[in-house]
């Protein structure tokens, strides 16, 4: 009788540990326990690769993680100029030619062209503002001038 409730017990364990691990294996070549619902990936949308990789600071772009406020910290502010400056050092094309490279791609009004870290890859991100009002975010390869890609800016970006 004993060996009998030692077995039962010694099966059911095994059938528990198989099914756990089994789900573990599942989630993990799946992904689904990569990022928690709510949490956003630290790669940008659209993926993009550029020619010069970014120094790791353990940060993946400089943005950072979406932030619940609507107006930016001065801190966040100051922490992306000192990024930029950081990157400057880094970064074969100048601010000219990748402003002059975003208005070939989009036609319009520049701002002022920012280094940025985005996918681990240092580009140029320039806010061009069209003839109808629409302000188009031109991502510029800091190391070779190509435009890498170009979306609607959001309200937040078109400062």
């Amino acid at each position: 009788m004993k060996t009998t409730v030692t077995r039962a017990i010694a099966t059911g364990t095994l059938v528990a540990a198989l099914a756990l691990g089994g789900t573990g294996v599942a989630m993990a070549t799946t992904g689904a326990a990569s990022a928690p619902a709510g949490m956003t990936s630290s790669e940008q949308d659209p993926s993009y690769v550029g020619t010069i990789p970014a120094p790791n600071d353990g940060r993946t772009d400089t943005e950072g993680a979406e932030s619940s406020e609507s107006a930016e910290s001065s801190d966040d502010t100051a922490a992306e100029a000192a990024e930029s400056a950081a990157l400057e050092g880094l970064a074969q094309v100048t601010p000219e030619e990748a402003t002059a490279a975003a208005l070939k791609a989009v036609p319009g009004t520049a701002a002022a062209a920012q280094l940025e870290n985005e996918n681990g890859y240092i580009v140029y991100g320039i806010a061009v503002t069209t003839a109808d009002g629409t302000v188009i975010d031109v991502k510029i390869d800091a190391g070779d001038g190509a435009v890498l890609a170009q979306d609607a800016a959001d309200s937040e970006t078109a400062d």
